[in-house]
């Protein structure tokens, strides 16, 4: 039996950014991990994530630019 859309999609982001320059990352709730945003700090980018309800901390993100993310979903889910 196949894995696929088994595992969760942040098993797949290290390898996906590793060595990739960007200024932002625009990304759901479930990618508001502390790894991701700290490496994401350490190299300068923003993160436009919001934070997952259940965070003690809800930090603040742009929500003006997390509105473009659904164009880009858009887009692929177009190509696919």
């Amino acid at each position: 039996m196949s894995d696929l859309g088994q595992a969760h999609d942040m098993k797949g982001v290290a390898p996906l950014i590793r060595d990739v320059s960007f200024d932002a990352l625009l990304a759901d709730k479930a990618f508001d991990t502390d790894w991701l945003l700290k490496d994401l700090d350490t190299r300068g980018a923003t993160a436009v994530i919001p934070p997952k309800t259940n965070r003690k901390f809800q930090r603040n993100y742009d929500k003006e630019v997390y509105k473009w993310r659904h164009l880009g979903e858009n887009y692929f889910a177009k190509i696919k």
